[in-house]
């Protein structure tokens, strides 16, 4: 698993660029990268377009990128869903 800051470095791309192709602030890519704030899953999904790699590949993006999956649904939401009602 890479850091944001190695995937943008391999891209070659400065902070600012990454922050103008995915749509954000450049303080956010910053902040992201410094470990002091948590990307939001919208973010998430922008950052990893950009940088053509999958969210679960990079640490920062990781948890966001879990935090997005949807849980399975429960029994009762089969049941209902197949109007067992």
């Amino acid at each position: 698993m890479m850091t944001l800051r190695d995937a943008r470095r391999r891209r070659r791309l400065s902070q600012q660029a990454l922050a103008d192709s995915a749509g954000v602030a450049r303080v956010t890519v910053s902040q992201i990268e410094l470990g002091k704030s948590a990307p939001r899953p919208h973010i998430v999904r922008r950052l990893s377009a950009v940088l053509g790699i999958p969210p679960g590949e990079i640490r920062e993006l990781h948890a966001a990128d879990a935090r997005m999956r949807l849980p399975a649904p429960t029994i009762y939401a089969r049941l209902s869903g197949q109007g067992a009602d």
